[in-house]
Formats: structure tokens, C-alpha cells, sequence
């Protein structure tokens, strides 16, 4: 495909004409199981790709973008498939619902009179105390109004996230083609980090689990100025770290990049967001790849990193498949003990989690009392014997752990290659199937092939920011771009391989896909910042091509001369 902004047009275009098709699938679906979509709702969806495509507009005709397209049109991809899923989730009346028994009662009913009526003689219908005919088809089942207003969505979150997050792309590419802007982070990176802290330790007070007032990540947007911190001293410092001793840097070269990396890791650990702090793992081992160009220092860093993931794997490996290997309990006995239960829970939800754990566990039995404690039933069924025992403690685990990862792995496994069906799946069972576990809703009801398409879409996007940062014509826009590329393509990777249990589940969110909360504003500014570099790989090569073009024109000048 030409890189022209028409070509990506036409793209748009199009996955505008498969939203509509898409919405009226849901639509159609809603009517069959006794509920109504909102008009409303779908009309504000599409409406944003009007905004989308003005934004696209100004990048080309006012920002004079030269640089590589595919970057925009598969974060629109991305984005699209939110929107639907979101829309499909959110029409349902038992995805909100307080009573979310009654309301799955209710569309029950409603698809087995559907069956009845379509299916059943007069004989049977008799039997049943029916009437001997069926209705009509337009009244064979009561439908639920759709109770979404145009104040609702004018109001809603899910309206002015999508609108903030693209004034961030603007603000985020004006900002990165300024050459000015970039020298200044150069210059006050390490100040820039510490700034950060600040949002980051009101966080740590007011939030509960990581989140703030409204289910919000206040501390998603951080990420963009420590990556900007960190590739600014890693840039002034990278020459300095070829200087080593048997392949390891001197001290006074590692050490800053050593504190710079911990300080985030600081307030992610306070809240126990660990998922965060594998993602930050993985960008700055990213940055420090691409920056060390000598082989001795590569290996010793990947093998430290191996070595790292090894002594955590095994010490959060469940104790029955420890106890087939010998030596490994023992290694693996002290490791466990420095382990927080949250990592510990993780660990078994991966590799056992249909199998909970015994309720002496020690990082399972707090939550387990609690859960006695908050029934006396069971407390009393649990101390009646051993085997009623298990079957109580299976109950609470798959009610408070385990019930999430399995619900989402059982919609994937009934969507099956082409899915159940835009409307006709059972995603919203899964709970916040809408952030963490989106992957799981649009697998369940698009199959493999919608599955895979998020999958391929996240695949070109990385492969484009990878070639982004490969044509950089300095170490700080190169270690930039690498590093936004690594932070989306491991937070892609361990939100789907945390769903499909190929990973632990860490509860991040899936970039572009996810909507709502700053994540999605934070992806779009990502965005810009990308697109922001690439304009400038492609404005400095022209700039080099125009010099050597006239190199070229002065040597034959002076040989037709001579």
C-alpha cells in the first residue's frame, strides 16, 4: 500500500461501513434476546470517526506528515473493535444490571419462548399451556427499550475519553516534531522523573488497588515522561556504558540508570500493581538493548533477565508440580516465602487454575477465612468433613479468584473459528469484560478470526514502531520510539497471553481496545509521540538525500568543468 494519506482514507472509510454493519448485527442480535441497542449510542460511536478523520486531515495538510501511516490506520483498527465491543456490552441489559440473576433470568425466557414458538407443534404448545398458534413474529417476545438518552451520552465517559485521547495524540505529535521540546527533556529529564512522583503519591494515598475515584488508572499517564526520562539518560550516558569490566559497565555509568529504572517501580509496588511493573520491565530492558552495542554486555543482561524469570517461575510454581522435579522444592521454598501473595495467586490462576489450592495455603487461606466468615454456611458445611471441605473450597475460589480467567477462557473456547456472533455470545458474564478481559469478549463472539485479527493488527503496529525507531538518526528519538513501541506491544502481549493463560494475568488493559480511564488517552498520546518521530525519520531522510543529490550535481559540475 502507497503511503498516502487517500490510501488510508479509503481504509477508514471502510472500517466506518463495517462498524455500521457491525452495529446493525448487534442491533439485530439485542431484538432476538429481548432488549433494544441504543441509537443514541451507536450514533455517537460513529461519530467519532468524524473527529478521527479531521485529525488525520490536519497531521497531513497542516503538520505536513511525511512520515509512515500504517502506524495511525492500525491504532484506528484497534480502536474500531473497541468501539463495537464496547457497544455490544454495554447495550446489554445484564452486563450493568445490579441484579445481573434476573436480568440473565429475563433474556432466558425470552430466547426459549423464541424457540418455542419457532419450534414447537400446537400439540406440544397445548401441553405446555400455551396458546395452540404463535404469535406474530414482532410480538413473540416482549422487548426491553433501550433506556440511554442523548444526555447520557453527552455526559458519558466513554463520549469525552475517545475526544480527550485525541487532543492528546494532537498535543503529543505538536510537541515531538519540535526540536526545541526534545532537547529540553534531554536537558531536565532526571527533574521530569521526579515531577511524575508527585500525581504518583497521591495515587498511592487515595487509590484502592490501583484505582482512583471512577475505576481510573491516575497514574497511567506517568508512563510517557519516565520513558522520556529514562531514554534522555540513557542517551547522555549510552557511549559511556562500551567502557566494562568482563562485559559489565563501571559503576558510576550503571548506577543512574539503575535508579532511574527503580523509581517507578516504587509507587506500581506500593499500589501491587505488578502487571505495571512487568510492562516497565520489559521497556527499559528494551532501551537498554537497543542502546549497549557490545555483545559481552548483551549477554550478561539477557541471561540476567532469564535468570530473574526462572528463580520467580519456579518459585511460584503450584507445590505438586514442584515435588516431580528434584532439588526444586528446596530452591524454589525461599523464594516463595519472599514472594507477595498477589504474585503467588497469579502463578496458580496460570498454571493450575482449575485446580485451586488447599485452604492452608498460606497466600490462599486469609481470603478463604474471610469467605467463611462472611457465610456461617459455609463454615458450617466446611466443618462437617474433609471431602464437603474441598467442595467448599473449591466454591470460594473459583467465586473470588478463579471465576474471571475461567469464564473468559470458556467464552474463547465457544467462539470457536468464527465466533458465536456480534450480539449472540455470553461475554458479558465475564466481569470488566469491557478493559481487562476485552480480548476475551470479542474472541468469544468474532472467533479466531477477530481474535486473530487484533492479534495481526498489534503485529504491524510493532513491526512499524520497531521500523520507526531502526531509521532514527539519534539515540534519543531512537531509544524513544523504541520505547513506546515496547511498552504497547508487552502490554498487548501480556493482556492476551494473560486471558489465553499463555502468561500470567497481570489486569492491564489492552491499548486501543480498552476504553475508558486514561488508558486509552495515554495510547493515543503514545500514538502521536510515534507518528511525531516518524514524520522526522522521513524529514531528515529527505534532508540527506537532498544533500548527496547535490554532492552528486557539484562532482559533475567540476568534472563537465575540468
Amino acid at each position: 500500500m502507497r503511503n498516502r494519506l487517500s490510501s488510508h482514507l479509503l481504509l477508514l472509510l471502510a472500517l466506518v461501513a463495517i462498524e455500521i454493519v457491525g452495529y446493525t448485527a448487534v442491533h439485530r442480535a439485542a431484538l432476538i434476546r429481548g432488549y433494544e441497542t441504543s441509537w443514541i449510542g451507536g450514533a455517537r460511536d460513529l461519530l467519532m470517526y468524524l473527529p478521527i478523520i479531521v485529525m488525520a486531515i490536519w497531521v497531513s495538510a497542516f503538520k505536513k506528515f511525511k512520515g509512515n501511516w500504517i502506524l495511525f490506520t492500525t491504532a484506528i483498527l484497534l480502536f474500531s473493535i473497541g468501539l463495537i465491543v464496547q457497544y455490544r456490552l454495554y447495550s446489554d441489559p445484564e452486563y450493568n444490571a445490579r441484579n445481573k440473576a434476573a436480568a440473565r433470568q429475563e433474556k432466558t425466557d425470552t430466547l426459549r419462548m423464541r424457540y418455542i414458538n419457532q419450534n414447537y407443534d400446537t400439540t406440544k404448545r397445548q401441553m405446555m399451556g400455551l396458546p395452540p398458534n404463535p404469535p406474530p413474529t414482532e410480538q413473540e417476545a416482549p422487548t426491553k427499550e433501550a433506556s440511554y438518552t442523548i444526555e447520557s451520552a453527552i455526559t458519558s465517559s466513554y463520549t469525552w475519553i475517545p475526544v480527550f485521547s485525541l487532543v492528546a495524540f494532537a498535543i503529543a505529535f505538536a510537541f515531538c516534531v519540535n526540536d526545541r521540546f526534545l532537547s529540553w527533556i534531554q536537558r531536565n529529564s532526571f527533574i521530569v522523573v521526579l515531577l511524575t512522583l508527585i500525581p504518583l503519591g497521591v495515587a498511592i494515598v487515595s487509590s484502592s488497588a490501583g484505582k482512583a475515584v471512577g475505576n481510573t488508572t491516575p497514574w497511567e499517564p506517568s508512563k510517557v515522561p519516565f520513558l522520556l526520562g529514562f531514554a534522555g539518560i540513557l542517551t547522555a550516558r549510552y557511549k559511556d556504558l562500551a567502557r566494562t569490566y568482563w562485559g559489565i559497565p563501571r559503576a558510576r555509568d550503571i548506577v543512574p540508570l539503575v535508579v532511574m529504572a527503580v523509581i517507578p517501580f516504587i509507587p506500581f509496588f506500593a499500589l501491587k500493581d505488578f502487571g505495571q511493573m512487568l510492562i516497565f520491565s520489559g521497556a527499559y530492558a528494551t532501551l537498554y538493548l537497543v542502546a549497549v552495542r557490545r555483545w559481552p554486555q548483551l549477554l550478561i543482561f539477557v541471561g540476567s533477565v532469564f535468570f530473574v524469570i526462572s528463580i520467580l517461575v519456579i518459585g511460584a510454581l503450584p507445590r505438586d508440580i514442584q515435588e516431580k522435579f528434584p532439588m526444586i522444592p528446596t530452591l524454589a521454598r525461599p523464594v516463595q516465602a519472599a514472594l507477595p501473595a498477589r504474585i503467588q495467586q497469579r502463578f496458580h490462576l496460570w498454571l493450575d487454575g482449575f485446580d485451586p489450592p488447599s485452604p492452608d495455603t498460606p497466600w490462599w487461606k486469609k481470603d478463604y477465612d474471610e469467605a467463611l466468615a462472611k457465610d456461617p454456611k459455609l463454615a458450617e458445611l466446611a466443618n462437617q468433613s474433609e471431602a464437603m471441605k474441598k467442595s467448599v473450597n473449591t466454591d470460594v475460589w473459583f467465586d473470588k479468584l478463579a471465576f474471571q480467567p475461567a469464564q473468559a477462557i470458556f467464552g474463547i473456547a465457544s467462539g470457536k473459528t468464527t465466533g458465536r456472533g456480534l450480539g449472540l455470545g455470553f461475554p458479558e458474564v465475564i466481569p470488566i469484560a469491557d478493559s481487562d478481559y476485552v480480548y476475551a469478549a470479542a474472541a468469544e463472539e468474532m472467533g479466531l478470526l477477530g481474535g486473530g485479527l487484533i492479534v495481526l493488527a498489534v503485529i504491524i503496529f510493532v513491526v512499524a514502531g520497531i521500523r520507526t525507531s531502526i531509521e532514527a538518526r539519534d539515540m534519543f528519538t531512537k531509544l524513544c520510539a523504541a520505547g513506546l513501541t515496547a511498552f504497547m506491544g508487552i502490554q498487548a502481549l501480556v493482556n492476551i497471553g494473560g486471558i489465553t493463560r499463555a502468561l500470567p494475568m497481570s489486569g492491564i488493559t489492552l491499548p486501543f481496545v480498552s476504553h475508558g480511564g486514561f488508558s486509552l488517552i495515554t495510547s493515543f498520546a503514545m500514538l502521536g509521540m510515534l507518528m511525531a518521530f516518524s514524520h522526522r525519520n522521513a524529514h531528515d531522510a529527505r534532508a540527506v538525500a537532498k544533500i548527496k543529490q547535490a554532492e552528486v550535481e557539484n562532482e559533475i559540475s567540476l568534472e563537465a568543468v575540468e
